[in-house]
């Protein structure tokens, strides 16, 4: 009754050609940045994303959590209707991810849902899949497999010249999938992408949760990282933005 009553004095915004360009021109920009980055070694975010939306059905629900997976989702994924993106936006609270995911497919078994988990992140809420297995729900969950807590530790590195309590202990995510009753694949390399997300989709939707560790490369920083650093820098006073950058340069000089 609450909502219903609620509903009618929400104002309907009038659509705005103008913003739809402006966003379009910048989603073409961030597009066209990072299709030029390519991995060596790792796998490149731009490959990962592109072949994960080009592999899962157009209405599958994505699931992020907090740090780099969650911005590299929104800089690269493009969703065409609302509801397709479940995110912790606000207090980017680690652990949102797997739950979220679990909750998406249990409210719609035939959608295909996929939970974007860093491996900090999926130690905090990773066994919640021994609730999706019991209960029948299959989503898949990609781990983001860089080793640290890639997000603190860009934010710490370019003020800082170090990194203070970012590096994970080593796990085996095999380990804690078949744990949990998901069935397990890996990722090493951008040429592996399709199939094993092709396989680890199908695994899905024929009942069995899935968990693929994707060993990708968080070597460039996103644009929320970059934003965030100098926006944060230019909103101080011209004293402390002078004392910031001393203190950047002494470190790396010492």
């Amino acid at each position: 009754a609450f909502v219903e009553a609620l509903l009618p004095m929400i104002r309907r915004r009038e659509p705005d050609d103008a913003l739809e360009r402006e966003i379009a021109a910048g989603h073409a920009a961030v597009i066209e940045r990072w299709r030029r980055e390519r991995s060596a070694h790792r796998v490149t975010p731009f490959l990962f994303f592109e072949a994960l939306q080009r592999h899962a059905g157009p209405d599958t629900v994505y699931t992020t959590d907090s740090g780099n997976g969650t911005f590299l989702a929104m800089e690269q994924l493009r969703l065409d209707r609302p509801g397709r993106f479940l995110g912790p936006v606000d207090f980017s609270c680690m652990g949102y991810s797997v739950p979220a995911a679990i909750g998406a497919k249990m409210a719609d078994p035939e959608r295909d849902v996929v939970a974007l988990a860093g491996d900090g992140a999926l130690l905090m809420t990773g066994l919640e899949l021994l609730t999706a297995a019991s209960y029948g729900a299959a989503p898949l969950v990609c781990v983001l497999r860089d080793g640290r807590l890639g997000q603190i530790a860009q934010f710490q590195k370019v003020p800082l010249n170090r990194e203070t309590c970012t590096v994970l202990p080593d796990y085996r995510v095999e380990d804690l999938a078949r744990t949990t009753g998901c069935r397990y694949f890996r990722i090493l390399r951008d040429t592996e992408l399709d199939t094993v997300l092709e396989a680890a989709l199908e695994t899905t939707r024929a009942g069995t949760p899935a968990m693929v560790e994707v060993t990708i490369d968080y070597a460039k920083p996103t644009w929320f990282t970059r934003g965030v650093l100098k926006t944060n820098f230019w909103r101080l006073p011209w004293y402390d933005r002078i004392r910031m950058l001393l203190r950047a340069i002494g470190r790396r000089l010492v």
